[in-house]
């Protein structure tokens, strides 16, 4: 069992929730567990169920690095939220301070940081019978890395989100204070996971861990972004992936820059795409040839020739627009395969 879920001492867990929550705990990252720990002293958890919730609303908690007490909060919401400058900071009753922001941010102090709970409190994603359903997302890349000082390694994970969070320390900020370093490249890299399982060992495309961690940040921007609200965007990276047989992260990345240059056709779709396909083509057909007709098996003639290809799954096909057929479709003999 997990340590840290041992130590906790649960009095009911059941053995598919202790699987997932040792599989989940063994990689939380430096900021996962100190939000998770505040967690439990906000909402102490007595059974497997509790922890698994408490462990899905970390992504929905903030974090406030290191302030120490009331008066550090303050100091910290003046310096890295509100931008005071060191001459003023004089001026400012950080007690005060801190007592505006835990009103519109409620949180826990736990082990000298200020954790932010969601605004709409814990939220009930485990109801005991949906544990397969519950998914860790939200990450690009994590990475296991070690340092002199921390020799068994701390997990990091990305993408990291200082700049755009009030310059508030995150993920990369707060793994690196765990390792007693100052730039990521003073460590060791252990381990890497991708989100996208398809690009393959990460560790063996980077010379330098910094390059890593900078497309492991760019990936993190594309899956938040997910295409500038595209439809079903996700299904079209992920079919765009396997079309060009991606396997590193660079090209990814690159892929992710053209993606309007791919199509995805569903398979429950097909009728619908011979149908307009058969339109273009000036072919109508009546009512008693349509009911002969195979419209799918057509469908997947024409998009097999114009470079489609069926998914794994066999649930869509994928293609690239524009790309020109390797054989020329027997479009002057479909007339006479139908009736008009």
């Amino acid at each position: 069992m997990n340590p840290y879920l041992e130590s906790l001492r649960l009095t009911e867990i059941s053995p598919d929730e202790e699987h997932w929550l040792d599989e989940r705990l063994s990689e939380l990252s430096v900021k996962e567990h100190f939000i998770l720990n505040g967690l439990t002293v906000y909402a102490p958890p007595k059974s497997g169920m509790e922890l698994v919730n408490l462990v899905q609303n970390i992504q929905d908690c903030g974090i406030c690095y290191n302030v120490g007490n009331e008066e550090g909060l303050g100091a910290f919401v003046a310096r890295e939220v509100e931008g005071i400058s060191l001459e003023y900071m004089s001026f400012v009753d950080c007690d005060r301070m801190a007592e505006k922001y835990m009103e519109l941010h409620p949180g826990v102090f736990s082990g000298g940081n200020y954790i932010e709970i969601s605004e709409d409190g814990l939220w009930p994603y485990y109801d005991g019978t949906n544990l397969e359903q519950l998914k860790d997302e939200g990450w690009s890349v994590k990475l296991r890395l070690g340092s002199p000082y921390q020799p068994d390694g701390v997990w990091l994970r990305l993408p990291d989100y200082q700049d755009a969070n009030d310059g508030k320390p995150d993920e990369m900020g707060i793994t690196l204070r765990a390792l007693e370093v100052k730039r990521i490249d003073e460590c060791e890299l252990y381990e890497a996971k991708c989100a996208l399982p398809i690009l393959g060992d990460l560790a063996e495309q980077y010379d330098s861990l910094a390059d890593l961690v900078y497309d492991g940040q760019n990936l993190g921007f594309v899956l938040d972004e997910r295409g500038q609200g595209m439809q079903n965007f996700m299904e079209l990276y992920e079919a765009a992936l396997e079309y060009e047989d991606c396997c590193t992260l660079a090209e990814a990345l690159d892929i992710a820059e053209s993606l309007n240059r791919y199509d995805l056709v569903p398979v429950s779709g097909l009728r619908e795409y011979a149908e307009t396909a058969l339109k273009k083509k000036g072919v109508t057909l009546s009512d008693t040839a349509a009911a002969a007709f195979d419209y799918e098996g057509f469908a997947a003639q024409e998009l097999e020739g114009r470079g489609y290809y069926l998914r794994e799954g066999k649930k869509s096909y994928v293609g690239k627009k524009g790309y020109a057929p390797s054989r020329e479709q027997t479009a002057e003999a479909l007339p006479s395969m139908v009736l008009e």
